[in-house]
C-alpha cells in the first residue's frame, strides 16, 4: 500500500522558525538532525546522522547541549549514556506531539519475530517502485558519508 512518496511524518513537522529561537535561547545546544528531515533544517544541523549516529555522537562530543531533530524516543536513551549532558526536542510547527511517531511503536520484538520465523506477510512490491525506494536511502547513506557515519 504506498500512501504517499516516502517520507516519514516525524521528521516533516519540525519548525524552523521554532528551533531557531530555540537555538537563539540555548546558543551552546549544537542541533543534530536525521537525514530524513526537511532540507532547511539539515541546512542549520551541526551534525547529520542516523539515529544510532546521532546516540553515539551526542555520547562522544565535548558539548553538553543538544537540540535532537528526529523521533523523541531516542532521548531516553540519549539521557541515559550522557546523564551529565541536556537533550531538547525539537519542536513540531503545531501543537501536538508529532516528533513521538504512532507507527513505530506499533512494532514489537514478538511482531517481528514471528514476521521473521513465519515469513508473513508476504509484500510483493513492483520492480519500478523497488528502484524508487533506492533513491532517498542511497541519498541517506551519502548525506551519512559526507558526515564522516
Amino acid at each position: 500500500m504506498v500512501l504517499w512518496d516516502g517520507t516519514c511524518m516525524v521528521h516533516e513537522i519540525f519548525s524552523l522558525e521554532k528551533m531557531l529561537e530555540i537555538k537563539e535561547k540555548n546558543p551552546d545546544a549544537e542541533i543534530i538532525a536525521h537525514p530524513e528531515c526537511e532540507g532547511a533544517i539539515l541546512e542549520i544541523a551541526d551534525f547529520i546522522g542516523s539515529t544510532t549516529g546521532l546516540l553515539n555522537y551526542s555520547k562522544e562530543s565535548n558539548k553538553e547541549k543538544f537540540i535532537v531533530v528526529t523521533e523523541a524516543g531516542i532521548i531516553h536513551q540519549m539521557a541515559l549514556a550522557s546523564p551529565n549532558k541536556t537533550f531538547i526536542p525539537a519542536p513540531p510547527n503545531n501543537t501536538c506531539a508529532c516528533n513521538d511517531c504512532p507507527h513505530m511503536k506499533l512494532n514489537t520484538l514478538e511482531k517481528l519475530y514471528t514476521c521473521m520465523k513465519f515469513e508473513v506477510p508476504e509484500v510483493v512490491i513492483p520492480e519500478s517502485l523497488q528502484e524508487a525506494a533506492l533513491k532517498p536511502l542511497r541519498r541517506m547513506l551519502e548525506i551519512s558519508a559526507q558526515h564522516g557515519l
